[in-house]
Formats: C-alpha cells, sequence, structure tokens
C-alpha cells in the first residue's frame, strides 16, 4: 500500500467519525472505540489524523456495527428473486462509503484500473475508481461509433440470450492489474466475460468487488476458475427475502 492509500484510509476514518458524530455524543462513541473522548474530538474536527493501524480499526468498528444494516435498508429484495439495487444508482453518500470498503478491503493489491459492465454498475465503479485513483473502463452492450479494435466477449444472459460486451482494445495494457467491481453479481455469466477480456488483453486481475452477490456465487466462480486474486461481496443473497454478510 502506498502513502497514498494510507492517506486515504485515514481520512475515510475521519470522514466516519464525523457522520457518526450526528447520532452519538463524544461519551457513546469514547466507550464503543475505548479511547479518550478529547483524542475523538481531535480527530472529528479534523485538528489530527489517526495512524494507520487506529484508523483501521475504526473502520472496522464501524463497518461492522452500522455499514452493512445502512446498505441492507437501501436493498429491496421482493418476491421470485428481485433484487431491487436502484437506490444504489444514485445515493452518493453510500457509494462514496462502499468505494472506501473497497480501498480498504483491496489496499494490499496493486490496482492500476477498475472494469465493469454498463449500467447500474457505472456509478459505483467510478467512486471505486476515484478512491483508488484511478481509470474506470466500462464494458459496453453495444459497439461504439469512431472506435475501430475491441475485445468482444459473448455471455449467457437468460438463457436463450446471448449477448456481447466491447471493451476498446486501447483501454487495456499487459502492464494493467484490473479490479472488476459490479453492483450485483447474479449467475457470475457477467464476471466470467470480463474475466476472458483481462485474459484476452494480456492484464492481471487484482481482485473482484462487488455489493451483492446470490447463492454464494462469488465462491463458486473462484472454486471454478481457480480465481487466486481475492474477492469480496459485502452482502450476499441466500434465501428469497433476506440478505446477509
Amino acid at each position: 500500500m502506498n502513502k497514498l492509500s494510507e492517506v486515504k484510509i485515514k481520512i475515510y476514518a475521519i470522514e466516519i467519525l464525523h457522520e457518526i458524530k450526528k447520532h452519538l455524543t463524544y461519551k457513546d462513541l469514547s466507550t464503543e472505540l475505548r479511547l479518550p473522548a478529547p483524542v475523538i474530538s481531535r480527530y472529528v474536527k479534523g485538528h489530527v489524523l489517526p495512524n494507520l493501524d487506529r484508523a483501521e480499526k475504526i473502520i472496522g468498528w464501524y463497518e461492522e456495527n452500522y455499514f452493512r444494516k445502512m446498505l441492507r435498508q437501501e436493498i429491496y429484495v421482493g418476491d421470485e428473486g428481485v433484487i431491487d439495487v436502484s437506490s444504489l444508482t444514485y445515493n452518493t453518500i453510500l457509494q462514496c462509503v462502499i468505494a472506501k470498503h473497497a480501498l480498504n478491503f483491496f489496499k494490499d493489491v496493486t490496482v492500476t484500473k477498475i472494469l465493469t459492465v454498463e449500467t447500474n454498475g457505472i456509478p459505483i465503479a467510478i467512486q471505486t475508481g476515484n478512491a483508488f485513483g484511478v481509470d474506470v473502463i466500462i464494458a459496453r452492450k453495444e459497439r461504439q461509433v469512431g472506435v475501430k479494435r475491441y475485445y468482444e466477449e459473448r455471455y449467457s444472459f437468460v438463457p436463450p440470450v446471448i449477448r456481447s460486451l466491447y471493451v476498446p482494445k486501447t483501454s487495456l495494457k499487459e502492464n494493467d492489474h484490473i479490479l472488476i467491481v459490479d453492483d450485483l453479481v447474479r449467475s457470475g455469466n457477467t464476471i466470467k466475460a470480463l474475466l476472458n477480456i483481462i485474459n484476452k488483453s494480456g492484464a492481471t486481475l487484482s481482485g473482484i468487488f462487488s455489493v451483492i452477490e446470490v447463492n454464494r456465487v462469488m465462491d463458486k466462480l473462484k472454486s471454478e476458475l481457480k480465481i487466486d486474486a481475492p474477492m469480496l461481496s459485502i452482502l450476499s443473497k441466500v434465501t428469497e427475502a433476506s440478505l446477509v454478510f
């Protein structure tokens, strides 16, 4: 992890405290974090940054006690396997928190580019690219005017429907390290298509990140494709009407 990433993690911890302070007193925070109230006050007011170890503890506390609860409230799980993540496409504050969650998890791997699929995954991918300070590559479902050379990969959408993804060849290089980002992983077919595009380009997979997975599909992908890069899904839908983590 480079110095810039360390600073971003420390700032994320401060942003967490600043937000949580709207709901908890300094006494409450002191009890939960086991830190002196004056120290927390200096963090909240931006007078000083915590060291990396303390920042990670603050982030861990927040994500364990508040983050996933907040995320679950924004996602609708309906009948017949319907998952509505539309609120994630316009809730920029939550997108930012999700992105920094990804930054914290993948802090020890090299990431030079983010790869996602249009359309719902774009906002979170953009925020994640912002957090990492890297470009975001979007796999399109149609060819774009003016782009002549593509990596193309066909995949099964809803059988028997077959779709194609297109990524300009100029956007991926052999020395790139790619983090795949998606909002929802249901069958894993889209992820497989993106992995094939990465392999065609000669780039290296750094990891796979999703907000929600269905029926532990990430574990299935890891086993089936023998993926040795880190993989993270924040929430998992394992029944018709529940989300777990």
